[in-house]
């Protein structure tokens, strides 16, 4: 009976005279506002309640969108604030804002891939027919000059002795850039004990597959004489991987393995976050903020990210000119600081030590985030 009163008397606790979210009085015992339908309770926001509302309504959208998306980009931090001191029923769950900002995000990086792939295989046509026609053009100048040679030279012993020397130039410049790699020996034929690094694997299929890029990873390892485990057939993929992602970006100038880095950095900031939220839970240690409070700013402004992001990525594909990225990076460090020093109430010194770390954090931690990313593109792309 007295666990029961205890119970009772905590319920009645975290039920609040005033709805939170439209300031209308209420008597303190109802479960929701009669005004505006938003669940009475002072409560903080826990983790059990963001996911709730994440759920209750992932994909379905209201006149909260606009309620949300246009104070989020003309208001830093106005709605990351509104949202923590519990005025949500206006406002979309910060997480599945993002999570759906994030999905058009990629649906426009891919329409754009779509189109930029179709005009790099053009250009890739337009490159072979170059090179076809200049290899056409140099067996034409070797045509022209032998003849010239044999019309010129005189008839005897001598007249053969000329046109092989003049075909064995033309030989001798075609063939300088591959002369060393001819001269490769493999360690697979060199080391009697068979016990080679994994390095020196690399440089053996790096060598073969140079030389012999129709073969496929079974003839490959047969011809080499490596036996065909998993880790050597994994191997010398990779390297098939990397080869082929060299060869794109020499015809493309990186273009495509920049997209493809993009997209997969995009989806690698997700995990970035959390550990955000935890750092900005350390600057700003003396401030009464929960964890869930500091992730609901994190992801707002994450939002904001894409979405500016987005704009000046179609503004860019459109007019081809990199200059609107230098615009975006200014404006998203203008919004940044707007929002750090409206949400967390501090003088504007202390905003701007705040944000230089937490910028040296975000790059440290996107750091990383490319390396990892930049290496799993490359060899998995």
């Amino acid at each position: 009976m007295k666990f029961r009163l205890i119970k009772y008397k905590f319920k009645q606790q975290i039920k609040g005279l005033e709805c939170l979210n439209c300031t209308k009085p209420l008597e303190g015992n109802e479960n929701f506002c009669s005004y505006c339908g938003q669940k009475n309770t002072t409560e903080k926001l826990t983790f059990s309640h963001f996911i709730s509302n994440l759920l209750n309504g992932l994909f379905s959208y209201d006149s909260r969108l606009w309620t949300t998306f246009i104070p989020l980009l003309i208001k830093p931090g106005r709605v990351s604030k509104d949202f923590i001191e519990g005025k949500r029923a206006r406002f979309v769950n910060p997480f599945q804002l993002y999570l759906n900002v994030s999905i058009i995000f990629f649906i426009v990086l891919g329409i754009t891939n779509k189109i930029d792939s179709n005009n790099i295989a053009e250009n890739t046509k337009k490159l072979d027919t170059i090179s076809q026609i200049g290899k056409q053009e140099i067996d034409s100048v070797l045509t022209n000059v032998t003849d010239k040679v044999i019309k010129g030279a005189p008839n005897d012993s001598t007249k053969t002795k000329i046109v092989t020397d003049v075909k064995s130039a033309f030989n001798l410049v075609q063939n300088e850039t591959t002369k060393s790699k001819k001269d490769y020996i493999y360690h697979i034929k060199s080391d009697s004990s068979k016990n080679i690094s994994v390095l020196n694997r690399f440089d053996d299929f790096s060598n073969f597959y140079e030389k012999n890029t129709t073969y496929t990873k079974e003839q490959a390892l047969d011809s080499l004489g490596y036996k065909k485990t998993f880790w050597n057939t994994f191997y010398y993929q990779k390297v098939i991987h990397t080869n082929k992602n060299i060869e794109q970006i020499k015809r493309d100038g990186g273009k495509a393995f920049f997209r493809t880095l993009t997209s997969y950095l995009s989806i690698s900031l997700f995990f970035f976050l959390p550990f955000f939220a935890l750092f900005l839970k350390l600057v700003y240690w003396r401030r009464s903020f929960t964890y869930m409070e500091h992730l609901v700013f994190v992801f707002h402004v994450q939002t904001v990210f894409f979405l500016m992001y987005m704009l000046f990525y179609l503004l860019k594909f459109i007019t081809k000119t990199d200059a609107f990225l230098a615009v975006f990076f200014i404006l998203f460090l203008l919004y940044l600081y707007k929002a750090l020093r409206y949400f967390y109430e501090q003088s504007r010194s202390k905003t701007i030590l705040k944000f230089i770390i937490l910028n040296g954090f975000y790059l440290f931690l996107a750091s990383i985030g490319f390396i990892i990313v930049a290496i799993f593109s490359f060899l998995m792309a």
